[in-house]
């Protein structure tokens, strides 16, 4: 039951189970569903090719019908609903008995987010279900029960009820790769996550999925999401390029690839297929006669495409794709919030006055998300301008509008306003108060859910990185810079950012170390960004002397690793501290780990660390060190103290292990709890505890963790190196196997 509630605020925030907007949407007995006309559903539609494998035989004597709704499960599986119920009804007018295109079309209207229409179109495929087949009656069954917990979200016995429909289902038939899919959905959580929301729960579903249909093109586009979402770039490009190959005039398809290739740092070859993406839309929208505004995924593709521009440097076509999306109309609360990435533009590009105008747009939204992100921004634009308390009333005004929302969603959207509050207070020279809390939003910034965070975080950190350097923040400005190279260490922007600021301590070396780095990665930037302008008449080159672009950089960078460039972290000097040490402390390869036993990435981390240790058994050793996020989790200081006073028993690690298997033990009664199964001594355990003899103990380390650049946890350093959050076990393979082998160098020597 605890994955089902946090699966729903995941979706929630996500967009992928928000409200219609009111305004927006037409009831289906007028003449939308959801926010498409009812007449563009319903047109005429050819078979097309290449847009995915699926099949599910079906009851009807029609061999046309049934490829009619082979292609509707297709678009279904791609998210293109207009097209998917098209199809669908392309079947029924070729067998108006068909059950399963109803069932089809009720599970568009899902995705559409129009439940009573969802419900009705059920309904009809009930009422046409005598003899259909089993599986046929199983999958109604089973969207019977989806539509009845989504008219009814508060009772979750309604969604447990949905997902033993479906287990019932594959225990008759365990081969159907379509009710394996389904349990994916449902272990994602309610609503309509449809892949995009997997974990390494659903993973293992969809893996099923393929093990009884290889090829399955659904279950390769839902293994992208879900591998991205965890991390693991590689796995998640692979099925991405599987997906592609079966699905080739699906514009999502090609934007999947994008969307791996943008993590995986190839940015030129994301931005050819979220482009070839566009070109599949443009093409649809003039063929079909069908307007860019009915298009859920149009936005979001223009979006990440200006995004991998601003990478790049290319603001010029970054502007204009960002120009093109805010101009559409939005279908949801969490389409109307992400149309603030225009204004965020013009603000992050210094063009303020332009960032207060558009910002005001956003105040015209039906939607108080929407309204919250434009007060934050006007706010924003007004601090930069100048007009302090025009910007208190923006601020005020946005939290009003917060108080409006959702508190799941907003708990998630308070960094806005807090960065805000922050650059408000540091503006005000507020140093201490502004600082900190930048830090803070820093922090939440890193950890964010969803497959775009990444980059929305990079172009939030640059913002910030540029108004720290404004009011004169200097080491605030440097440790922002540090965590935009941790984000992604082949955008220029970082190193300028960081050159920056070691001009400013007249460090001029480093300051043009860096420099030479950011010009090499914005090889490919507008001729006239400022940045790059400056870069030239700071480095004392004319815009011809290029010695190495970007891609030739990133590729010598990437075949010789041994080669120390500034696109790889400095290391850092560490101790640690014997008495909590796991291998010898004479090891080749040390780990050091700044953690927080409250903290959910610190806990999914440790299964890691163990495998590690015992793979590399004898070469590597793990040392901890505390770094409790008091503003985060409250009981985490508390933690920490106990497990030093556990450690003044000789069971340090013990108790270390038991704290990050029972997270609800971190009070005072759980602790004392853990202890006795640890057969400690009580008496001792409780004096020490109550005494709080460790506590400037983990305050020692907390700062020692600052002074060393850590911002958050897990925050880990192998050798020296450091790898900020929870890290895929083949990131610490890397680090780990390029140590070992400088080691062995070394050794052998010349």
């Amino acid at each position: 039951m605890r994955k089902i509630h946090r699966a729903i605020l995941v979706l929630c925030f996500l967009g992928l189970w928000v409200a219609p907007l009111q305004a927006q949407h037409e009831s289906h007995e007028g003449h939308g569903i959801g926010w498409v006309p009812q007449e563009i559903l319903e047109r005429p539609v050819s078979l097309r090719r290449d847009i995915g494998n699926l099949h599910e035989k079906v009851t009807t004597s029609s061999r046309e019908a049934q490829a009619f709704y082979d292609q509707g499960l297709n678009y279904l599986s791609s998210y293109v609903w207009i097209e998917a119920a098209r199809s669908f009804h392309q079947a029924l007018r070729l067998d108006a008995n068909l059950a399963a295109a109803y069932l089809g079309l009720s599970q568009v209207y899902v995705a559409l987010q129009d439940i009573p229409a969802a419900r009705s179109a059920l309904d009809k495929a009930q009422s046409l279900s005598a003899g259909i087949s089993d599986p046929e009656l199983e999958r109604i069954d089973i969207q019977s029960r989806l539509v009845t917990f989504l008219e009814d979200k508060e009772n979750l016995d309604k969604f447990v009820a949905y997902r033993k429909a479906i287990y019932d289902a594959l225990m008759a038939n365990p081969r159907d790769p379509s009710l394996w899919i389904l349990r994916g959905f449902a272990d994602e959580g309610p609503g309509a996550g449809r892949g995009q929301t997997g974990d390494v729960d659903s993973i293992a579903f969809y893996q099923s999925a393929l093990a009884v249909s290889p090829d399955n093109s659904a279950a390769h586009h839902y293994l992208a999401h879900s591998f991205e979402n965890i991390g693991q770039t590689e796995q998640a490009l692979k099925h991405s390029e599987a997906y592609l190959r079966f699905s080739s005039s699906i514009p999502h398809a090609h934007h999947m690839r994008g969307h791996e290739l943008r993590r995986a740092g190839r940015i030129e070859e994301a931005i050819a297929e979220f482009s070839k993406a566009n070109e599949l839309e443009n093409t649809y929208y003039r063929a079909e006669n069908i307007p860019a505004e009915y298009d859920w995924h149009r936005p979001h593709n223009l979006t990440l495409l200006a995004m991998c521009h601003e990478l790049l440097g290319q603001m010029k076509a970054a502007e204009q794709l960002l120009r093109e999306a805010f101009a559409l109309q939005a279908h949801s609360d969490l389409a109307e919030f992400a149309r603030k990435q225009w204004p965020e533009f013009l603000l992050a590009r210094g063009r303020n006055q332009e960032a207060l105008e558009q910002s005001q747009i956003l105040l015209q939204s039906p939607s108080h998300m929407a309204r919250f992100a434009g007060h934050t921004l006007m706010g924003r634009a007004l601090v930069a301008l100048n007009r302090a308390e025009e910007a208190q009333k923006e601020l005020a005004s946005a939290r009003d509008e917060l108080v409006l929302v959702p508190a799941s969603d907003a708990d998630r959207l308070r960094s806005y306003s807090d960065t805000l509050r922050a650059e408000m207070l540091l503006s005000e020279k507020k140093s201490a108060e502004g600082v900190a809390l930048m830090k803070e939003i820093e922090e939440q910034l890193r950890v964010s859910p969803g497959p775009d965070a990444k980059s929305q975080a990079l172009m939030q950190l640059d913002s910030m990185a540029g108004r720290a350097r404004a009011t004169q923040e200097w080491a605030l400005a440097e440790v922002t810079a540090q965590q935009m190279i941790q984000q992604d260490p082949s955008y220029a922007g970082g190193y300028y950012a960081l050159g920056l600021v070691a001009e400013q301590e007249g460090d001029l070396a480093v300051a043009s170390q860096q420099f030479a780095v950011a010009e090499r990665l914005w090889s490919e930037a507008d001729k006239d960004l400022p940045e790059l302008q400056v870069l030239h008449k700071k480095l004392g080159l004319k815009q011809t002397e290029l010695p190495e672009t970007r891609q030739e950089y990133l590729k010598r960078v990437r075949e010789h690793p041994e080669t120390r460039t500034p696109m790889q972290a400095a290391k850092t000097d560490l101790s640690f501290d014997p008495a909590r040490l796991r291998g010898s402390p004479h090891a080749p390869v040390m780990i050091v780990e700044f953690s927080d036993f409250q903290c959910p990435f610190c806990r999914k981390v440790q299964p890691i660390l163990k495998d590690l240790l015992a793979k590399y058994e004898g070469c590597v050793s793990l040392a901890y060190r505390d770094f409790p996020l008091r503003g985060m989790h409250g009981q985490a200081e508390l933690g920490a103290e106990s497990a030093r006073c556990a450690g003044e028993q000789s069971k340090f690690w013990e108790y270390h292990d038991v704290l990050f298997e029972n997270p609800d033990k971190l009070n005072r009664n759980g602790l004392m709890e853990l202890a006795r199964g640890l057969k400690l001594d009580e008496k001792q355990f409780d004096s020490c505890l109550s005494g709080g003899k460790y506590r400037a103990s983990v305050e020692e380390d907390l700062q020692r963790g600052i002074r060393a650049g850590v911002l958050g946890t897990p925050g880990i350093f192998i050798n020296g190196i450091l790898l900020s959050g929870a890290q895929p076990e083949a990131a610490f393979e890397r680090v780990i196997d390029s140590e070992l082998a400088s080691a062995k160098a070394r050794r052998e020597g010349p």
